[in-house]
């Protein structure tokens, strides 16, 4: 029987669970290469936006992999918490604010938005998903869509996290009229109770119906409108699912961290592996399902337009970030998914989501390269002629592995400053469950009043 870790069920309703933010050590080599190379990322940023005009959109060809990069694991992470909330998954408990303090690093990523919309040919003459829509398109529907996920997503966020910062910062003494506003005069009412619970998953359902449109109008816009000749009504619901399972390896790998290197483990543990395992496992088994979904409709159809485009990223120009993509998104993962002790070990399961998220970095560069490199769009298709191969510049290289480690920063940053477990969260979930005999066995008992 996987039953929560003894920490988790041995917290008490008096006193008050007070959750506590990670404490990183500076000094620790691994913050101080994630600073470097950060760093190092920011540097590059600063290059492309001096150099703006030379290369023209290509050169923001890799910066795109980079945000579509983030959108399709921080912005992801999120939706674990929604997702175990609304099904009252109560195994989740310790995994809810380590999921939502990713939207941290999705909100940075706008800063990357704004630039690559602004590189965005006219809309006339091309494909297009907005039918020569003059209001703003793409950049201000986009950047739109956009903010509406980041605040849905910090709405949540501060929502889950108002009850425990009210009691921390009640235990300093009194409150200022800042932090009252901050936790909404936070006293601990049934009405507030009852306010921060529904809120809660309120937010998470509109960051849901955000984060897919906003996948949906950035695949289009940066990926396949770019490309003569590429259409296709599944690949915005290929990159949406991608990046929930992008953001389930995420939390994974995160939750890993956290248990091995940090004090808030030993809440955490195989409880939440066997459950993140089999969503991991069902997303990964999608990933195929919508890929072949949309390589069969080109393969019967061999409409020359279409195969183009695909003999572009995946069978010829593309073919071996494909290929390091299908190994770490569907091949490998599926392989060591199927048994039953990968997914009921959180180390074991771990190394899969680090596989997972690898393979994510490839299948972005073989979907937006190409896209954001191709120097006319305005074609019907791309002929017989296939463009050449868009590698990346040194500059290229240090700017995405940069900007993930400003990612992993910010969430170290988010972490550090907010409670990294939900306290009145784990406190419900305590009282509602416990072990108990049952004939020559022990059972686990769960109590849903809800």
């Amino acid at each position: 029987m996987i039953k929560p870790e003894e920490a988790a069920l041995q917290i008490k309703q008096r006193p008050a669970f007070k959750p506590a933010s990670i404490r990183p050590n500076l000094r620790h080599a691994a913050i101080a290469a994630l600073a470097i190379l950060a760093a190092a990322g920011i540097v590059a940023y600063i290059i492309k936006l001096g150099s703006w005009g030379e290369a023209g959109r290509a050169k923001w060809a890799y910066p795109t992999v980079a945000l579509m990069y983030i959108l399709s694991t921080a912005a992801g992470a999120p939706l674990v918490a929604y997702a175990s909330r609304a099904a009252r998954g109560y195994w989740a408990l310790p995994a809810r604010r380590v999921a939502e303090l990713y939207i941290i690093p999705a909100t940075i990523s706008y800063i990357l938005l704004i630039p690559i919309l602004a590189t965005l040919p006219p809309l006339e003459g091309r494909s297009n998903l907005w039918f020569n829509f003059h209001a703003g398109a793409p950049f201000l529907t986009d950047a739109l869509a956009a903010a509406i996920m980041v605040l849905a997503g910090v709405g949540m966020l501060w929502i889950s996290t108002v009850p425990d910062l009210a009691v921390a910062w009640r235990a300093n003494g009194e409150l200022s009229s800042w932090q009252r506003a901050l936790v909404f005069n936070w006293t601990g009412t049934t009405r507030q109770w009852i306010a921060a619970r529904i809120g809660t998953k309120v937010f998470g359902a509109f960051y849901l119906m955000a984060y897919i449109y906003t996948h949906l109008v950035l695949s289009t816009d940066l990926g396949q409108a770019l490309v003569p000749g590429w259409r296709s009504g599944i690949f915005p619901a290929y990159h949406a699912l991608t990046g929930i399972q992008g953001g389930l390896a995420l939390t994974i790998v995160t939750l890993f961290l956290l248990k091995r290197y940090s004090s808030v483990g030993r809440f955490i543990g195989n409880e939440q592996a066997i459950n993140l395992g089999k969503l991991l496992l069902a997303t990964t088994l999608l990933w195929f399902y919508f890929f072949w979904s949309d390589f069969v409709l080109v393969w019967y159809a061999r409409i020359p337009s279409e195969v183009a485009a695909m003999q572009l990223t995946i069978a010829i120009t593309y073919r071996l970030p494909f290929i390091l993509g299908f190994l770490g998104l569907f091949l490998i993962p599926f392989v060591c998914l199927i048994f039953n002790p990968v997914r009921r070990n959180l180390w074991s399961l771990a190394a899969v989501g680090g596989v997972t998220l690898v393979g994510l970095v490839f299948d972005r560069i073989r979907l937006f390269v190409p896209a954001m490199s191709h120097p006319d769009p305005f074609h019907h298709s791309l002929g017989t002629n296939l463009p050449d191969a868009f590698g990346p510049s040194a500059l290229d290289i240090v700017f995405l592995i940069g900007w993930i480690a400003i990612m992993a920063l910010a969430f170290i940053w988010a972490a550090s400053r907010l409670p990294v477990l939900g306290g009145w969260e784990l406190r419900h979930g305590a009282m509602l469950r416990r072990e108990q005999q049952f004939m020559k066995g022990h059972v686990y008992v769960l109590g849903k009043p809800d």
